[in-house]
């Protein structure tokens, strides 16, 4: 990319602490020439606040500052409501962590792969092979197998910290919820869902004394993680919620596990709207996936009404119980079906 190209582009780093690689960062940054670095103290201690000031010497560095620790969600959209407000001219905004795990480098390179492009996310996607830490090693692996299962898109680094955005997507990202760590995975769940698919390109894998300067809290900030994950494929529990009602009122009044059945279908109705638009976000029309979203409904729904007469009458099983145990099994099979099957065909369109 040309210098005029990367003067279109703006790096934003968040900052929990001062580390002393980070004015060496942001000089070669500046050097770089990016159009603008925005630099975003994030509650750091009063001890740092004179050399953390002593950036703004660095050309063309804006900085920013929370009185108090926000988390790191917070300190990304502090910044990209700077630049939406502040900046013009901009095609794209890049962002890095500054615990020195980015080399200036690779930030280039993932500016350079965003280009001009309308609409597009680049990562800067590490190895994890070699001498990782063992929590960084599984906390990955971990959240990329549920990140795939759910959204039907392998990313190789879903914590990556250095993203590329074209100017474009940044109004829609700095409206999204999410205040720490869990904001970086609602960003790529939302794109995810509107069939915004990352361009991956390989960064250097770094580690700074075993990665401890960083503010991961692994059980506490992958929970987080998992449940932003959870929440924007909600819909089938809301479903299955009123499908229970149905079903249980219907078997009340008549004792038969058929028509409650029946009954419970009812639900279908709303479970088929909210995925269609909230979950897969489908561009096919009404009536293509109607039919196979029916399909398939009216094949789980023969599964699940022969193992509820079995478990029910064989073994002498409560028949609402066992219907929450039968479904609780078909819901994955039916997510995935749904996915690939249903509504997945056109969503990369």
């Amino acid at each position: 990319m040309t210098a005029a190209g990367l003067a279109q582009m703006a790096v934003l780093v968040p900052v929990r602490r001062l580390e002393p690689g980070l004015a060496p960062m942001i000089h070669e940054l500046s050097e770089a020439g990016f159009g603008a670095i925005i630099v975003v103290d994030d509650g750091m201690s009063a001890t740092d606040h004179p050399a953390f000031a002593a950036l703004q010497q660095i050309p063309r560095v804006h900085l920013l500052r929370h009185a108090v620790n926000l988390g790191k969600g917070r300190a990304l959209k502090t910044g990209i409501n700077f630049f939406l407000d502040k900046l013009t001219g901009f095609s794209g905004l890049i962002t890095a962590d500054a615990d020195g795990q980015h080399a200036v480098s690779d930030i280039v390179r993932v500016a350079e792969a965003l280009g001009t492009r309308p609409r597009t996310v680049v990562l800067g996607c590490r190895a994890f092979s070699g001498d990782v830490p063992l929590r960084s090693r599984l906390g990955n692996r971990l959240t990329r197998i549920v990140f795939h299962f759910f959204s039907g898109h392998k990313v190789t680094d879903t914590q990556t910290g250095l993203r590329a955005f074209s100017s474009a997507l940044l109004p829609e990202l700095l409206a999204l919820p999410g205040e720490r760590y869990e904001y970086e995975m609602t960003v790529l769940a939302h794109l995810s869902a509107k069939g915004i698919y990352p361009v991956e390109i390989p960064i250097q894998t770094i580690y700074i004394e075993g990665n401890r300067s960083s503010s991961f809290q692994p059980l506490r900030d992958s929970m987080r993680i998992y449940f932003v994950l959870l929440r924007f494929f909600a819909s089938s529990l809301i479903s299955a919620g009123l499908d229970l009602v149905f079903f249980t009122f219907a078997f009340w009044l008549t004792h038969n596990v058929l028509a409650a059945m029946i009954a419970g279908r009812l639900s279908s109705l709303v479970n088929f709207a909210l995925n269609r638009k909230l979950v897969f976000h489908s561009h096919r029309s009404v009536a293509s996936t109607l039919w196979r979203y029916y399909l398939l409904a009216i094949l789980l729904a023969a599964i699940s009404y022969g193992g509820i007469r079995r478990l029910s009458e064989g073994f002498g099983w409560n028949v609402v119980l066992t219907k929450i145990l039968v479904e609780s099994v078909l819901f994955l099979l039916s997510f995935s079906a749904q996915r690939l099957l249903v509504f997945g065909s056109d969503q990369r369109g």
